[in-house]
């Protein structure tokens, strides 16, 4: 099976990146929109891995905030992007997943860890449209768990689903 370990936004945290996606189309933006129910923020790609690892995930310590910054592009992965504001708490977290994942010798993607959930793929934007002019919708999510997913293929692209997670 095909797994990463993400966090799932809260359903408002989720309507505010719908209401992004809406704004960004918008204004001319095209590509693969992701479905509100597939959004998330990954923290550790493993991709193909036999095993639940659920009991791997790291609990989180003690609840903290997430606040949408602004949307962009990573060009070379062909992705369109809500930033996430960086915090102490994220970057701890994202690395506690990391190092339990080395320690049990599950190989993940090495890339470093940068704060954000992908909204599109292949994504177009119309010439003189600048993205840091896009009004992000002002909202907080407090993390209380971390989730393993397991992604599926399917005629309509990918599907990812919770498979397991770990509260506070």
């Amino acid at each position: 099976m095909r797994i990463f370990v993400g966090l799932q936004p809260s359903d408002s945290f989720r309507n505010a990146l719908f209401t992004l996606q809406n704004q960004l189309r918008d204004a001319g933006v095209t590509g693969r929109f992701l479905e509100p129910d597939n959004l998330h923020m990954t923290l550790a790609f493993i991709g193909e891995w036999p095993d639940d690892i659920t009991h791997l995930l790291p609990g989180v310590e003690k609840p903290f905030p997430l606040r949408l910054t602004h949307p962009g592009i990573f060009p070379e992965a062909k992705v369109l992007w809500a930033g996430v504001k960086p915090s102490a708490e994220l970057n701890l977290l994202a690395r506690r997943v990391r190092n339990n994942l080395s320690a049990s010798g599950i190989p993940f993607d090495p890339k470093p860890f940068v704060p954000h959930i992908t909204l599109a793929r292949k994504p177009s934007v119309p010439n003189g449209l600048n993205l840091s002019e896009i009004s992000v919708p002002s909202t907080l999510m407090t993390v209380t768990d971390v989730c393993l997913y397991r992604s599926d293929r399917g005629e309509n692209g990918m599907k990812y689903t919770v498979i397991g997670r770990n509260r506070l």
